[in-house]
């Protein structure tokens, strides 16, 4: 597991089509695929279920949707907090 496949699974999971979510993604439809079969192997459970061309999240895949995508809130957080604090004078700590 690696943030780039818990990103694509945001998406996919968002858009519920694989062509769409690989164009905005930037990538292969096979890769796409790839990466959510390494994730659902990984967990050992179904994230999402065919519906016609379409896909919708299992209970699981719902369940993983809300803890991924607070994971990855937390680094875009992060970094836009650092980026602010550059427009602050140093700080120096006494021991």
């Amino acid at each position: 597991m690696n943030l780039y496949h818990l990103r694509y699974f945001v998406t996919l999971a968002h858009l519920e089509h694989y062509t769409k979510a690989a164009e905005i993604l930037s990538i292969t439809q096979p890769s796409l695929s790839h990466a959510i079969s390494s994730l659902e192997s990984e967990l050992g459970v179904k994230l999402f279920e065919k519906d016609g061309r379409n896909v919708v999240l299992t209970k699981c895949g719902q369940a993983f949707l809300v803890d991924v995508e607070q994971a990855l809130d937390m680094p875009d957080s992060a970094s836009q907090l650092y980026r602010e604090c550059r427009s602050f004078p140093p700080c120096r700590f006494q021991s």
